[in-house]
């Protein structure tokens, strides 16, 4: 329909509380305003027109709540998702929200009909294998070193990129949480990100990281998400913390610790016997000096708008609002390009261009080539199964007729 075609509308919404609670930091776009919500308590979402679906971004993390709408129900448990879009699949003029345990909401959303806005946020689960797992460690890393890996492989080609962050910010800077969603979003990640349980800690060297840090506990995490995740590719930091600081040096060495161990049951034995050992066949450093690789970062990207991929982590940087009194830009021509890495190690071969995926096939084509593998044994059995039907028919044709022939000589005998 038309309504479908077009882009879907914020609605104006009317929210009550069954506590009586004020409702309207809901309504206010800003992650620094909550609402807070006792266990039991009821929130209902009426719209200025027919509602396909709500948007909320949660203040935290593990809430039990339902949505009712339609006389039809939904339960989550724990909640995962930061931000989530929930679809109906149908319209619905209000819903109702159940609290089953304490929560606290940033913002609430509802859209009417039509196509929803890119900005909504409609996350996958975390990658069950990943062709690329890219570790960083701190909430915008990712895009100011890591954002054409990211524009490129997730966003352009579309293949499964898991981000994986050393820090979270739960202990204060909450905002940092969702910045990191929006980031990720703008660069076209769609699987929903990893969190370590580091603070952000600043450290000006190797020794200062690792006085604040326990490594044995990076390493253990960091070799804990691949051998969960099975990357194709790893993708991290530079050795020497990019501008010097400890806390990427700290996560660099345990990437490299971890790919160069991690095929080893007996090394962090715990997350082996989890999720079995994995040998990840590339890895690469920001920065790396050896094995040098430059992705082009100036191709218009189809799918990301005719970006390039600079200008899409650019555009995610500054999803990042909280750190643009910073320094730091996204570029691929200056001592920390997003675009300079090296191949630091490799079990299928060494790299003859620019991109990471050489020598790589792809867990959608290597179940591709599995499929395929499958229809042809299916064909194959089949075709066998005729030519045995056949032969057997005739067979069974050729005795008929033989025993046909003989009994037409037989004269009866009368008595």
């Amino acid at each position: 329909t038309a309504a479908q075609e077009t882009e879907a509308e914020a609605l104006t919404l009317t929210l009550n509380a069954a506590s009586g609670n004020n409702c309207d930091n809901l309504l206010d776009d800003a992650y620094t305003s909550t609402v807070s919500f006792s266990g039991k308590d009821e929130l209902t979402v009426t719209g200025s027109k027919p509602m396909q679906g709500i948007y909320i971004k949660w203040a935290e993390l593990g809430a039990d709540w339902r949505v009712s709408y339609n006389g039809k129900t939904v339960e989550y448990k724990g909640e995962e998702f930061l931000h989530h879009y929930i679809d109906f699949g149908e319209t619905a003029w209000s819903c109702t929200i159940y609290f089953d345990s304490d929560a606290s909401v940033c913002d609430l959303f509802a859209y009417g009909e039509g196509i929803l806005p890119s900005n909504v946020q409609i996350w996958e689960k975390t990658c069950e294998m990943a062709d690329i797992l890219v570790f960083s460690t701190h909430a915008d890393d990712e895009i100011l070193f890591l954002g054409g890996v990211l524009a490129t492989y997730a966003g352009q080609q579309g293949l499964n990129v898991q981000v994986a962050y050393m820090t979270n910010y739960w202990n204060g800077a909450n905002v940092r949480e969702h910045e990191k969603l929006d980031g990720l979003w703008e660069s076209g990640v769609r699987n929903y990100p990893v969190n370590g349980g580091f603070d952000d800690i600043y450290a000006e060297s190797l020794e200062g990281a690792m006085s604040v840090y326990s490594y044995d506990d990076v390493l253990a995490f960091v070799t804990e998400q691949i051998r969960r995740f099975k990357p194709l590719v790893c993708v991290t930091q530079d050795l020497n913390g990019e501008y010097g600081h400890g806390g990427h040096m700290l996560l660099a060495k345990s990437v490299c610790e971890a790919v160069d161990n991690s095929a080893d049951a007996s090394f962090n034995s715990e997350s082996a016997e989890k999720y079995g050992v994995w040998d990840v066949p590339k890895t690469y450093l920001h920065l790396y000096g050896e094995n040098k690789i430059t992705m082009d970062l100036r191709v218009p990207l189809d799918k990301m708008n005719n970006r390039t991929a600079v200008e899409v982590a650019s555009d995610a940087y500054l999803q990042h609002i909280s750190q643009q009194w910073c320094w730091f830009y996204v570029s691929d021509d200056y001592e920390y390009s997003c675009a300079d890495f090296g191949l630091y190690r490799t079990t299928v071969g060494s790299d003859t261009g620019n991109d990471m995926l050489e020598n790589i096939t792809t867990y959608e084509e290597q179940e591709s080539i599995a499929e395929s593998s499958r229809a042809a044994e299916e064909e194959s059995r089949r075709q066998a199964e005729e030519a045995l039907n056949s032969q057997s028919k005739d067979a069974t044709d050729t005795q008929v007729q033989s025993s046909g022939t003989k009994r037409s000589k037989v004269l009866p005998v009368v008595i």
